[in-house]
């Protein structure tokens, strides 16, 4: 069977047209969809760049520190070693008899602040109705230069009117069997820069019973030390 065939026909003029418009209204409108992006990420990256922070700059201060030391060392004949038995000529004590020894405190010479002693008596000890309760003693003190401990007199010439009494006084005695505390504090400086001497008198009054013969006492007295502030971290700010 045979179909009848019309002549061929292209594609109508105004149709083409039509399509091409079509396309090139496309075309356009993605043009300008992409200016529309491009501006805005202009205009964005406008406004960041306002916003950037300030220049900063930083720098740090640091500071050490180290805590002082303070210590003292006790000599009672002139040396300076771990001996703190004093030196009283005591073996043979009688009624009216009086005997003298010294004792030398200082700072240890790794010592770096100003310090204070204070001197106390335990109160002697010994046999009921012996020497111990009948004893009495004053004490004097004062500042020697370093390496003057050597040549120190401690003697009755020692208690003289201007000397400066730690026990007891110029006419008065304290009893040794007392616990009592010396007076006042005495200064002592660092770095092993001065001497503080002390000299003791013990005496035997004339009172004395004769249940004190044959009979011994034996007595010790503390020197407390403590460090005081520094004259020249005085007042500092």
């Amino acid at each position: 069977m045979r179909f009848p065939v019309g002549p061929l026909r292209g594609p109508d003029p105004s149709e083409r047209v039509s399509v091409e418009t079509r396309s090139d209204s496309r075309r356009q409108m993605r043009n300008r969809r992409i200016k529309a992006v491009l501006a805005g990420g202009l205009v964005f990256g406008i406004g960041s760049a306002a916003t950037l922070a300030a220049w900063t700059d930083t720098e740090e201060a640091s500071g050490s520190f180290k805590a002082g030391t303070f210590n003292i060392e006790l000599a009672v004949d002139g040396s300076w070693s771990s001996n703190t038995d004093m030196t009283f000529d005591a073996s043979g004590m009688y009624p009216g008899s009086k005997v003298y020894a010294p004792v030398f405190v200082r700072t240890t010479p790794d010592t770096t602040m100003d310090g204070e002693l204070a001197v106390s008596s335990a109160g002697a000890t010994g046999d009921a109705g012996g020497i111990a309760e009948s004893l009495e003693y004053r004490a004097v003190t004062s500042s020697l230069t370093p390496g003057a401990e050597s040549s120190f007199s401690c003697s009755e010439n020692s208690f003289s009117g201007s000397s400066t009494y730690v026990y007891g006084g110029a006419s008065t005695t304290v009893p040794l069997a007392s616990n009592a505390t010396g007076a006042g504090k005495q200064a002592i400086k660092p770095n092993a820069g001065d001497v503080r001497a002390y000299c003791f008198e013990v005496t035997l009054p004339t009172e004395s019973p004769n249940t004190a013969q044959g009979s011994s006492a034996a007595n010790t007295w503390t020197f407390d030390a403590e460090s005081i502030e520094t004259s020249n971290d005085a007042g500092a700010s």
